[in-house]
């Protein structure tokens, strides 16, 4: 792909363009089960070409400016574990050059935690895990209620100068800080992650209180309204980068 002008594609956000301005996407991905899926969709119906860089195998690029905003995706690893120090560290430093560029960084689950701890927060184990779909407490229009598919065990500590937009009784789930938004919930869930993630993950399925079965059925069932949500929080992120984004 063409490297960008000089001129950064987000300066076209105060015409009204919004997210359509944004042409380059990088996807920072952990899993093979644990792709972009629906807000990737959302980005690309937003005007978005997206390159994904699946990290626990292919180094990131030694800039982020190249792209106009980044995602980062979830991971069954946990922020805290020492054994992915050999690619979390140097995603660590890559979420740092971003944020430095006011290069807005949507981060989920995994992705919102790497960025908290990137930008001075950290990440506790949660007193129970999530599993499933649930209702949130949003204090923000930017992150609605949902329902939002839940999938972890760790709970977010923002940093500092984060504004916190929602919570669940159990952790944070949704904060801002400068362009970014973070989401501890997966937007971009589809049926297949309904599937593969409880088969890898029978403890957490156990928790949930639901069978394999009944979760894909839940997950069909909303599957319209998730769609509708992710292309809502993509534009919603979009939206908050605009307003706090030197152009």
């Amino acid at each position: 792909m063409p490297e960008r002008s000089s001129s950064h594609s987000r300066e076209n956000d105060s015409t009204g363009q919004g997210p359509a301005a944004w042409k380059r996407v990088l996807v920072v991905q952990h899993d093979d089960d644990t792709d972009a899926a629906l807000i990737g969709d959302a980005a690309r119906r937003a005007g978005a070409e997206l390159e994904t860089c699946v990290v626990t195998r292919t180094a990131l690029p030694q800039s982020p400016d190249n792209f106009d905003a980044i995602v980062v995706l979830g991971s069954a690893d946990s922020v805290n574990d020492p054994a992915i120090a050999s690619w979390f560290e140097p995603e660590l430093g890559f979420l740092r050059k971003a944020d430095q560029a006011n290069i807005p960084i949507l981060g989920i689950c995994f992705g919102a935690q790497a960025l908290a701890v990137a930008l001075g927060g950290r990440v506790e184990r949660a007193p129970y895990g999530e599993y499933g779909w649930k209702v949130i407490d949003s204090t923000d229009d930017l992150v609605p209620e949902g329902p939002w598919f839940q999938w972890h065990v760790d709970a977010i500590i923002p940093p500092d100068n984060a504004e916190i937009l929602a919570r669940s009784e159990c952790c944070v789930q949704s904060y801002r800080i400068g362009p970014h938004l973070a989401v501890q919930f997966h937007p971009e869930i589809t049926e297949q992650h309904a599937t593969e993630w409880p088969l890898s993950d029978p403890e957490g399925l156990a928790a949930s209180g639901y069978s394999a079965q009944d979760m894909l059925d839940i997950t069909t069932a909303l599957l319209p309204g998730a769609k509708q949500r992710a292309d809502d929080l993509w534009h919603a992120f979009a939206s908050n980068a605009q307003t706090v984004t030197p152009s």
